[in-house]
């Protein structure tokens, strides 16, 4: 019998803090403060079904704060949470597959978790089982004159100014073609992440087999007689931005550490060599 060291990846609870002095009488603290509770409430009784199912494991680690050494030798990640923590783990989990378990149906989207309270048991029977096999997912690798970011974005990547109402300026190169641009950043996505920031940006959703990498300009600043061809598309081989600004980051996965892209500085984003393993 195969023997599974499982780690669990919980999102903590005071990431979930009630509304302190929320007023009854008004309708939207009411509105945010309710949806609060239900989060708050689901979560929690999602940590204790999940513990319930893993009583009969002997390997079990419960990792509050992910860390590659901490997830190394694991054979299954399990995240407790939305999708936020299930990007959180993959930044470690290298080829470890993860099982993401949506810890509040009600108010999350899970797009990476294939597993609910309800359905945990089920599903972990088919990942240890073999029944269900993990699906390799593209994820983006990004370079800053030529050092590579400390992680791999599984979702997107945004290129931005660090003010949010600022512009960004920078010259964009795909292939050989080369442009001046100016706007407010330009998203970075991968298939799996195509229905997220990219989508709302009026990008274009696409299948898990497609391995390219999809860019889109935000907002781009469009000047009579000037015409832009690099406003949005697809690469297998990368993009490269050259920033002219010294106040441009790149942000990984909607993490908020910024990776300063001074000016000149070259930022090469494609798709990354090493996919990521999870069950969807």
């Amino acid at each position: 019998m195969a023997v599974h060291r499982i780690v669990v990846v919980p999102k903590p609870l005071e990431a979930l803090p009630a509304l302190p002095g929320a007023d009854a009488s008004d309708p939207e603290l009411a509105a945010i403060a309710q949806r609060l509770g239900v989060a708050r409430g689901e979560h929690a009784a999602t940590i204790v079904r999940v513990r319930e199912v893993l009583a009969s494991e002997p390997h079990v680690v419960w990792l509050h704060t992910p860390s590659a050494e901490g997830l190394a030798g694991a054979t299954l990640v399990v995240t407790i949470g939305g999708d936020g923590t299930f990007l959180t783990a993959a930044r470690h989990a290298g080829t470890t597959p993860l099982l993401g378990v949506n810890s509040s149906p009600s108010t999350s989207t899970g797009h990476y978790c294939a597993a609910r309270p309800d359905t945990f048991a089920a599903v972990l029977g088919e990942c240890l089982g073999g029944a269900r096999a993990p699906t390799s997912l593209c994820r983006i690798r990004a370079e800053v004159d030529g050092r590579p970011l400390p992680h791999d974005a599984l979702n997107d990547v945004l290129f931005a100014n660090r003010t949010p109402v600022s512009s960004t300026r920078y010259a964009i190169r795909v292939g050989d073609v080369s442009e001046l641009h100016l706007s407010s950043g330009i998203w970075f996505a991968t298939a799996s992440g195509s229905t997220a920031a990219i989508r709302s940006a009026g990008g274009e959703v696409r299948p898990l087999s497609d391995l390219r990498l999809q860019w889109r300009v935000r907002e781009p600043y469009l000047r009579d007689g000037i015409v832009h061809t690099l406003l949005a598309g697809f690469t297998a081989s990368g993009v490269e931005v050259v920033s002219r600004s010294d106040k441009n980051a790149l942000y990984v996965d909607g993490h908020g550490e910024a990776f300063a892209v001074p000016r000149g500085a070259r930022a090469r984003l494609y798709p990354s060599p090493e996919p990521l393993r999870a069950y969807l």
